[in-house]
């Protein structure tokens, strides 16, 4: 398969742009015109098109208009072929078009997005003989570049999340997947020896650490890519929430001297540095890119609240006011804290703003959900929900925008945490 820039330039500059860090985003219209095949209507083109609306739905700044919406035909795939007067009248936005042509294998594509007031293209890319097996990667290398060309942002669809799914026997086990549901990897493999839970990555993206309970004791693992995870065991029978650090040191909350602190492991992945000790109990360690700043839990004021404090050291600073609140998780520049907190007898997500002391609940509707996880660029946040009976994997937005479910298989998912982007 051959990647590359159709007509041998880059694409042009966009007027559009959408700024997925701002408060919200007004929505921009967009349309997959008809596949348009030398030769007559192909099924891949019918098949890499719904691939490619699956991906963009993950866009909540992006309302798919379906092609029926706009009358006439299009007459090709290329600027000069198209006739953009109905799309600029049906205030379409973004054009996406496909040109099939034959070659090896199912043939060969070329995929454009234009934007629709200027006729200029924002996207261009083509692939040769094309297959079968292709085509996911295709819609998500095209979606990627489009979503980098309207935020500066695009690793939302080749990032990962890792999660825990029951395994065949009576333990859990660490799997990870791509948003959109593809890539999914069992990457442990435990079944009747022990439960691996709380799984985090690595801010390198090679390694993912995880509480191990065996039937008499906790332990820490830690999965470097291929092969069995290393297994430590620590001077204490609970060990939860490991959490990397940037510079790929582990913090770990480990039972000691009669409650549980957060304690900064050595080279020998033992307890060295105590990160947040004092009253009440701390756990769910959370930090920023910068390796300056952890959010955790302390229950010293009766409930479970959150907190941020600095890494070198210092009084912690609390963040909730009141409430039972669990699960924080730092943006990477450090500047909100996702976290859960507890309304009647359900859980749902919110967000702190460390800028302007604000809180806002980013998810609600039935069920419970937990375990807030924010996607390398900020904007995303992955979260368990029991909202559709079992607990799944679901994606929203910093801004609330209404989840979408992450196909995980069978059985439930939950205690996700997203990865850094691919280096």
């Amino acid at each position: 398969m051959l990647l590359g820039i159709l007509s041998g330039r880059a694409p042009a500059q966009t007027s559009l742009a959408v700024d997925i860090q701002g408060p919200g985003q007004a929505k921009m219209n967009l349309v997959q015109a008809r596949p348009f095949a030398d030769g007559g209507q192909m099924t891949p083109a019918d098949k890499l098109q719904d691939l490619i609306n699956k991906d963009l739905q993950f866009l909540p700044f992006l309302q798919l208009v379906p092609p029926s919406n706009i009358p006439g035909q299009i007459g090709g795939a290329t600027a000069d072929q198209i006739d953009f007067k109905p799309f600029s009248m049906g205030k379409i936005d973004v054009l996406v078009t496909s040109k099939w042509t034959p070659g090896g294998n199912l043939g060969n594509v070329e995929l454009r997005a234009f934007e629709v007031y200027s006729q200029k293209v924002i996207v261009g890319k083509g692939y040769d003989s094309v297959t079968d097996a292709q085509l996911p990667d295709i819609a998500d290398r095209f979606c990627m570049e489009l979503m980098a060309a309207l935020t500066g942002q695009g690793g939302f669809f080749n990032s990962q999340i890792a999660f825990v799914k029951p395994s065949s026997g009576k333990g859990t086990d660490i799997w990870t997947v791509r948003p959109t549901g593809r890539g999914l990897t069992r990457i442990t493999h435990y079944n009747e020896l022990g439960m691996a839970e709380s799984p985090a990555w690595s801010f390198d993206g090679r390694s993912i650490a995880f509480t191990l309970i065996g039937s008499r004791s906790h332990y820490l693992g830690v999965w470097s890519g291929g092969g069995k995870p290393q297994v430590y065991t620590l001077p204490s029978t609970n060990v939860v929430s490991p959490r990397f650090l940037p510079n790929g040191q582990i913090a770990v909350s480990v039972r000691m001297h009669g409650k549980a602190d957060i304690y900064l492991l050595n080279a020998n992945h033992q307890p060295g540095r105590v990160l947040a000790g004092g009253p009440g109990i701390n756990v769910s360690p959370s930090f920023d890119a910068s390796g300056s700043l952890m959010a955790f839990v302390n229950d010293q004021a009766g409930n479970p609240n959150i907190y941020l404090q600095n890494v070198s050291g210092g009084s912690p600073r609390r963040i909730t006011p009141s409430g039972y609140n669990t699960n924080p998780s730092l943006s990477p520049d450090g500047k909100l804290i996702a976290y859960t907190k507890q309304l009647g007898g359900a859980q749902k997500v919110f967000v702190h703003d460390m800028t302007t002391g604000q809180d806002t609940q980013v998810t609600s509707g039935g069920g419970s959900d937990e375990n807030p996880s924010f996607s390398p660029d900020g904007y995303f946040i992955v979260f368990s929900s029991t909202r559709s009976g079992q607990k799944k994997l679901y994606v929203t937005t910093r801004h609330g925008t209404p989840p979408i479910m992450i196909p995980t298989g069978d059985g439930t998912a939950q205690m996700p945490c997203w990865g850094p982007l691919p280096k």
